[in-house]
């Protein structure tokens, strides 16, 4: 949805900051019900407290949709930062292949999706965040001072995601040196388990006698 948006409608990467379309707002709402979808999910399985990261990034892009919607501006913007669930797609794809193989021979056609995974991380999420975050720092942008000191926050939170996520793929699928690793249901997520952020938390709070026990 939001590469077609971009494809038919070059405004929207001409004129990031105050261009704006009332058709756009369905790929943000669908977008919002989405990451409202997903932390209730879990909340549900009582996954909260081990995944914080990812709170954080779907508030952060809850709260600033919403504003776009209601404000009518920075729909550009936030076509462009969608563009990060591109990569999504090879990160779900590598997922799926390496849980399908658990305890079996990789097929060699898995590297044409891991390939593909680095790549994209760098063209659709390094690359678009990277020169949003340029333009809102150096350069004059016609928007409230608020809203500007919003999206570099959150922008830059964006980034620090993105980075940890892409020293997570390579050190787990041998990129730059490191060598790849065999993974199981425990330790796909490239940010890391949360089952075991759940054992470690609930370990932290179980007093020492009860350990011993």
């Amino acid at each position: 949805m939001c590469l077609t948006w971009l494809f038919t409608d070059p405004n929207f990467i001409r004129d990031p900051f105050t261009y704006s379309s009332p058709s756009a707002n369905y790929v943000f709402l669908f977008s919002v019900a989405y990451f409202i979808y997903d932390m209730a999910d879990m909340v549900c399985h009582g996954e909260l407290d081990a995944s914080k990261e990812y709170i954080v990034h779907h508030s952060l892009v809850v709260i600033g949709f919403i504003a776009f919607v209601h404000f009518k501006q920075l729909h550009g913007l936030a076509l462009l930062g969608l563009l990060v669930e591109v990569q999504t797609i090879f990160l779900h794809s590598r997922t799926m292949v390496h849980l399908l193989y658990t305890g079996m021979e990789l097929p060699k056609s898995v590297d044409i999706i891991v390939n593909a995974n680095m790549i994209c991380l760098f063209l659709f999420r390094h690359i678009p965040i990277c020169s949003l975050l340029y333009q809102l720092v150096f350069e004059s942008q016609p928007i409230h001072w608020f809203f500007k000191a919003f999206l570099i926050v959150g922008l830059t939170f964006l980034e620090y995601h993105n980075c940890h996520l892409t020293i997570s793929v390579a050190q787990s699928d041998g990129f730059f040196g490191y060598e790849r690793q065999r993974m199981d249901e425990d330790n796909i997520d490239p940010l890391g388990s949360v089952r075991k952020e759940k054992e470690r938390i609930s370990n932290q709070g179980t007093p020492l006698n009860k350990k011993s026990q």
